[in-house]
């Protein structure tokens, strides 16, 4: 296998620009930069749905199986790159290509839920939930993009583009005494009739082994007619060596192609490690995500990059998210320092907002961080959460428990950090701009 070199990564740090046009710019390693940010969704897909699903040593695998994570996710969930700690996850990783399959989804008028339906390009496509069905649920026919049979009476029919799907639950969770409940509504997603699955001739490794990275992303392509708008793009690749089947097109490659992709990976990787919501606006140190997170689109770079640091985000009509990574001096967040944050009063979110602590790992990844009162985020739902006059709350980030107690303290990690803030079900001021947090204060 062919892994990305020091040098290679030392020596690829330029930026490219975003919105990479598909067809071949004048520079080789451009196209190649362009077509890694194509394929890394479709590998990142792949590779965290055999790490959660393939089979291993220890176990048969679990595709087209409903999986449920009965508590929220804590600092060993480390799977999934900037998980919420508001809802329980039901995550079922669905293979499509012997047939359809027939689910049992549940109706929850007085619980917030989403159940979100995600191709193999890792787009959002459809959704059962409190906004998108009026929470109702009830039986739903999964189907991929060649089946033609009839829509049975009564019962909802979620194509995909893709044979490969997630299916990806999150239920919310209003505090410890409320788990419970949650997981009676997570054992209402049930799989009444689900096929057998093709499995993947080979296991992802690593997006670092670009053997394995080209043989994934080709073994991927073949599964599917890609007759979609997205798919139609891989052909605009094909000399890289993404090649629809061709899991052996690293051996086929020159030396000088290989190279090419050596440095373009290194060069991708170093641009995505910014993060997604870096791409969009930018306003007293808050980043928030461009148009189409999460959506059908021809933005490879932004799929690309919330594959790294927001894999399985959710459409902005859903959730908005917005990131923190400097305060409101520019300089990086680090847990050397204390600061606070100032939730201004009203947050226009038709169903809950809360502030996330993610410990940054080198990779770009974000993650939850041990500490000692076992809290990784904080908001609206939290209990004794103490209000300023005006209705706003200042939130304490910082290491050690500040001098005003825990009630309002969100636990740093000891370096690096960045902070989420999450709003569900957002209301027109927040989708239009119009509302904006303020600056985190170093103290």
């Amino acid at each position: 296998m062919i892994s990305l070199s020091r040098r290679a990564l030392l020596n690829g740090v330029a930026s490219v620009t975003l919105g990479a046009c598909a067809t071949a710019p004048a520079d080789p390693i451009d196209h190649y930069v362009a077509a890694y940010f194509y394929a890394f969704p479709i590998y990142e897909f792949a590779r965290t749905a055999w790490a959660s699903a393939g089979p291993t040593a220890q176990r048969a695998h679990r595709f087209n199986q409903p999986m449920h994570r009965r508590t929220l996710t804590d600092h060993t969930g480390r799977n999934i790159t900037t998980p919420n700690n508001d809802t329980v996850y039901t995550s079922a990783r669905l293979d499509l290509s012997n047939g359809p399959l027939l689910a049992e989804l549940p109706t929850l008028p007085d619980r917030y839920f989403s159940i979100a339906f995600m191709n193999a390009y890792t787009d959002n496509f459809a959704y059962v939930g409190t906004r998108a069905t009026g929470g109702e649920g009830g039986r739903a026919l999964i189907v991929g993009p060649t089946w033609q049979g009839q829509s049975p009476a009564g019962i909802r029919i979620i194509r995909s583009q893709t044979d490969d799907v997630w299916l990806l639950a999150r239920i919310l969770v209003d505090g410890p005494e409320d788990l419970a409940a949650a997981n009676a509504a997570q054992d209402q997603i049930r799989f009444l009739d689900a096929p057998e699955p093709s499995l993947l001739p080979l296991a992802p490794t690593s997006s670092d082994e670009l053997e394995n990275f080209l043989a994934v992303t080709n073994a991927m392509l073949a599964r599917g007619p890609l007759v979609d708008p997205v798919g139609r793009r891989a052909s605009d690749y094909n000399d890289t060596g993404l090649r629809p089947g061709d899991v052996d097109a690293w051996s086929s490659l020159t030396q000088a192609q290989r190279d090419r992709w050596t440095v373009a990976a290194a060069r991708a990787q170093q641009t995505l490690r910014t993060g997604f919501a870096l791409r969009g606006e930018t306003l007293n140190g808050w980043h928030y995500p461009p148009a189409g997170v999460g959506a059908p689109g021809d933005a490879d770079d932004v799929r690309a990059a919330v594959a790294l640091s927001g894999l399985a985000a959710l459409e902005a009509v859903e959730a908005t998210y917005a990131r923190a990574d400097d305060d409101n001096h520019g300089d990086p967040l680090t847990g050397e320092h204390a600061y606070t944050l100032t939730i201004p009063a009203n947050v226009p979110a038709g169903a809950f907002w809360s502030l996330s602590m993610y410990q940054r790992e080198n990779d770009g990844r974000l993650f939850f961080t041990e500490n000692a009162i076992n809290r990784f985020a904080i908001g609206d739902r939290t209990r004794g959460l103490m209000a300023n006059a005006d209705g706003s709350y200042t939130i304490s980030l910082q290491r050690n428990e500040p001098g005003a107690g825990r009630a309002n303290w969100l636990p740093t990690p000891a370096g690096a950090f960045v902070i989420t803030f999450r709003a569900y079900l957002p209301q027109t001021p927040m989708l239009n701009g119009t509302w904006r947090l303020p600056a985190v204060v170093r103290l």
